[in-house]
């Protein structure tokens, strides 16, 4: 089943009201011109960690003026931002302090494929406690994490240590076990841990599949139909290289060369002919609880499948933009319906984990997004994509009280403003929690 989302802060039996000179409500409802989306000189009802009432301030006095008020005269409350995708364990390779690669990435994406698994390498054996340590700057990531305001974090692994990285921390870390291979024996392998993962309920662990380019039609159709008995999310990397777009039309590139000196092909896998999108569609792992992460490289017809099936998007500009791989379709993805989340990566691809500044990138990349889609991508798109958009992504009655406090500079003026700030300033934000 798929569980509810912790709230961040904690429960506070005695009801309270905290009142801001603005309160982000829903910016989902502003793009639709609803004027409760943003309230200026806004309140929020806190009881026992769930919200119970938002509104004008002079309306929530009125109804419970009895109640003791927090004031935050100096910044914004606004919910807590959702980290659709992220690799937490991977916090120990920061590949991006090396000198610029995008142009090389760009050409050969295996060639990052190839950095990492060096790096990764060379590490764990000349590191004692390298797992040790992987946790340990796991947690440090997260706690960075949790001070910028999120509140939820869609992390991928291939260890199952890295699902305790989340235990006991304030902000909810969703762990989805990453499954891969591409031979006969590795897909036996998969399948073979995939079965001990679901029948093992003491792990409370579901599994999802690396990318279509790494893991066997088979393994990908048996990982979507358990998480389906589980009701959980199936998110799979989609359509993040030119490269891999050409492995799976084709059969050929640096993705085979790279598999082959691995030593990871032996033609168990079937070349599909078609696209990352098409390929999925026609095993039938696409609907309302698929999440694509990436999706850079689709056409017109491949996001109109997404569209239909009703699939998710989580778009990396950060990532993106130092593997040098392109820019995501976003406008034709809201064209056709879909409303896009945000995520992070890791540090093998990110220099900063910050949803702020994907914000920020994302705006840079595509100047024609209005500031309120672009925050609600980071909120409410999340929220959706993971399914729990019931308690988390706006401020509105029956929620969870993850409340952030955003402190803005002296122009801003009016809602519009607000958004503006929020979503160009970047990792320097002045943020905390209510």
């Amino acid at each position: 089943m798929i569980r509810q989302a912790k709230s961040h802060t904690p429960i506070r039996n005695k009801p309270v009201i905290h009142r801001a000179p603005w309160v982000v409500a829903d910016v989902a409802a502003e793009i639709y011109g609803d004027c409760r989306g943003i309230i200026e000189d806004g309140a929020v009802v806190v009881s026992e960690g769930l919200i119970r009432d938002v509104g004008k301030s002079k309306d929530i006095f009125r109804e419970f003026g009895t109640l003791p008020v927090r004031e935050h005269e100096s910044g914004a409350l606004v919910p807590a931002l959702v980290n659709s995708h992220c690799h937490l364990e991977l916090s120990y390779l920061d590949l991006t302090e090396a000198e610029n690669n995008q142009d090389v990435y760009a050409n050969d994406f295996t060639l990052w494929i190839r950095d990492l698994l060096k790096a990764r390498d060379k590490y764990l054996p000349d590191n004692t406690h390298g797992e040790t340590q992987i946790q340990t700057l796991a947690h440090r990531v997260l706690q960075e994490m949790s001070a910028e305001g999120i509140g939820f974090v869609g992390d991928m692994g291939n260890s199952l240590e890295s699902r305790t990285i989340g235990k006991g921390h304030g902000t909810e870390v969703r762990f989805l076990l990453e499954l891969l291979g591409l031979t006969r024996e590795a897909e036996a392998q998969a399948l073979a841990r995939l079965e001990k993962v679901f029948s093992d309920d003491s792990l409370d662990v579901s599994c999802t599949a690396h990318a279509p380019y790494s893991t066997t039609a088979t393994a990908i159709r048996k990982i979507k139909d358990t998480a389906e008995l589980q009701a959980g999310i199936f998110s799979i990397h989609t359509a993040e290289s030119l490269q891999e777009v050409e492995f799976l039309q084709a059969g050929k590139g640096c993705f085979l060369d790279f598999l082959n000196e691995r030593g990871a092909w032996d033609n168990t896998f079937k070349v599909p002919g078609m696209g990352p999108v098409h390929y999925l569609d026609s095993l039938g792992v696409l609907n309302d609880k698929t999440l694509c992460v990436h999706v850079v490289h689709v056409n017109d017809d491949e996001i109109e499948i997404l569209a239909a099936r009703k699939a998710k998007v989580c778009l990396c500009p950060g990532s993106n933009r130092f593997l040098g791989v392109g820019k995501a379709p976003v406008t034709e993805f809201l064209s056709c319906g879909i409303f896009p989340s945000l995520g992070t990566d890791s540090k093998a691809s990110n220099a900063v984990l910050s949803m702020w500044r994907e914000m920020r990138l994302l705006r840079e990349d595509h100047p024609e997004l209005s500031p309120a889609t672009v925050f609600s991508m980071a909120t409410l798109g999340g929220a959706e994509a993971w399914c729990i958009a019931s308690v988390m992504g706006t401020l509105a009655p029956g929620k969870q009280a993850g409340i952030l406090t955003v402190e803005y500079p002296d122009y801003v003026s009016t809602g519009e403003d607000l958004l503006e700030y929020m979503t160009t300033v970047g990792e320097s934000v002045p943020v905390g929690w209510a």
